[in-house]
C-alpha cells in the first residue's frame, strides 16, 4: 500500500544535472549555428536526448525511483544508457565527432572492443545488488552512477551511430554480441523469486505492487526495450550489409562495359 503521506508525481530537481543539461544544451546550439553547421533531424535528435536525460533525472520519475520503486529506477537506468545515448550521438556531425575525436580518452573509449566492454561492465557492475544499494543510500554514489550510464551509453553507440567508423557487417556482429552478453541482467532481475534488492523491500509502491511484482516487472520491460532498440539497429546493420552485397565490384563494372 503507498501511505498517504507520499506523494509520488512531484518534481525532484537534481540541479547539477539540470544546469549541465542547460549549459550543454546552449553549447551545441551555438555550436551548430556558428562552427558547425547541422540539419534541423541532427539537432532535434541531439535536443531530444537533451529532454531524454532530464526527464530521467529531474521529473517525478527520479522521485519515485529514489523513494517507491525499483521499476522507476530500472526505467531511469534504461533511460540513461539505452535511450538518450543514442540520440545524443546522432545529433553529433561528422564535423564534431572528428573534432572529439582529437581527444586520446574519446578516441580509445569509442574503439568497438572498449566502448562494448565498458558499456557491459556498468551494465552489470551497477546493477550487483551491493552496488545498487549502496548508490540508493549515498546521493554522490547515485551520481556518478548516473553518470556512468550516461557515458557507457555514448561510448557504446558512437561506432555504431557516427557515419563511417564501422561497416555494417561488423556493426551488426557489435549489436548481436551486446544483445545475448546484456540480456543476462534484465532477465535475472525478472525471473528471481525472490526480491534482489533490499531497500525497495520496505518503500511505499504504487498500484497495490508488491516489491516482487515491482521488480519482476520492471526487469521484464527492461529487457524488451533494450532488445527492441538493439534489434532495429540490428535490422538497419543488415540491411545495409544486404545492399553492400547487391552492389557489384568495380572490376567487374569495367569489364562489363
Amino acid at each position: 500500500m503507498v501511505p498517504a503521506a507520499f506523494q509520488a508525481w512531484q518534481l525532484s530537481p537534481d540541479w547539477e544535472w539540470a544546469f549541465a543539461l542547460v549549459l550543454f544544451g546552449a553549447w551545441y546550439l551555438w555550436a551548430t549555428h556558428a562552427r558547425f553547421p547541422a540539419p534541423w533531424w541532427r539537432k532535434l535528435c541531439f535536443l531530444l536526448g537533451l529532454l531524454m536525460l532530464a526527464a530521467a533525472v529531474v521529473s517525478p520519475i527520479e522521485h519515485v525511483a529514489l523513494h517507491s520503486m525499483l521499476s522507476f529506477h530500472l526505467l531511469q537506468n534504461v533511460m540513461l544508457a539505452d535511450w538518450a545515448p543514442p540520440l545524443l550521438v546522432l545529433g553529433i556531425t561528422a564535423e564534431m565527432a572528428a573534432m572529439a575525436e582529437r581527444v586520446a580518452l574519446v578516441r580509445v573509449a569509442t574503439r568497438p572492443v572498449v566502448a562494448i566492454t565498458y558499456w557491459l561492465a556498468v551494465w552489470y557492475l551497477v546493477h550487483i545488488p551491493a552496488v545498487y544499494g549502496y548508490a540508493l543510500h549515498h546521493y554522490g554514489v547515485l551520481g556518478i552512477e548516473h553518470l556512468l550510464f550516461l557515458t557507457a551509453g555514448l561510448a557504446f553507440w558512437w561506432p555504431v551511430l557516427v557515419p563511417g567508423r564501422m561497416p555494417a557487417g561488423p556493426r551488426l556482429l557489435y549489436l548481436c554480441a551486446a544483445f545475448f552478453l546484456a540480456a543476462p541482467v534484465a532477465l535475472i532481475i525478472a525471473l528471481a523469486r525472490s526480491t534482489l534488492y533490499p531497500f525497495y523491500d520496505s518503500t511505499p509502491h504504487l498500484w497495490g505492487l508488491t516489491p516482487l511484482d515491482d521488480q519482476q516487472i520492471g526487469g521484464m520491460l527492461m529487457a524488451v526495450e533494450q532488445s527492441m532498440i538493439l534489434f532495429v539497429a540490428a535490422a538497419v546493420a543488415f540491411i545495409e550489409l544486404l545492399a553492400d552485397e547487391d552492389e557489384p565490384a568495380p572490376d567487374t563494372v569495367g569489364s562489363a562495359t
